[in-house]
């Protein structure tokens, strides 16, 4: 999980030293946003939070504790990935709007 919040914030340092470097603080609050919005997506989808009651119980009997656990395992993943990322996105938007 450590790995995974690490990758997260290297393409956050990445995307703010190519908005430092350009002097667009845009830049930010777009790539960043964007990049956390889709691993977020990506971990609610392999969670199964979009899904309505029936479907996730089907879900549920249809598929093995492995299964679940890796599931759980790559949505932890995912969100640790694009948490910092959404997190900074915010706080560049709100600070310079």
């Amino acid at each position: 999980m450590r790995n995974s919040f690490i990758l997260g914030l290297g393409c956050l340092l990445v995307i703010a030293l190519t908005a430092i470097f350009l002097q667009d603080p845009a830049i930010v609050y777009t790539y960043a946003g964007i990049f956390g919005l889709i691993f977020i997506g990506v971990a609610a989808i392999l969670t199964g939070s979009w899904v309505s009651g029936d479907r996730a119980r089907a879900n549920y009997w249809t598929s093995t504790a492995n299964d679940r656990a890796a599931r759980g395992k790559w949505a932890t993943y995912c969100f640790m990935i694009g948490f910092p990322n959404l997190l900074l996105a915010a706080v560049v938007y709100f600070a310079w709007m």
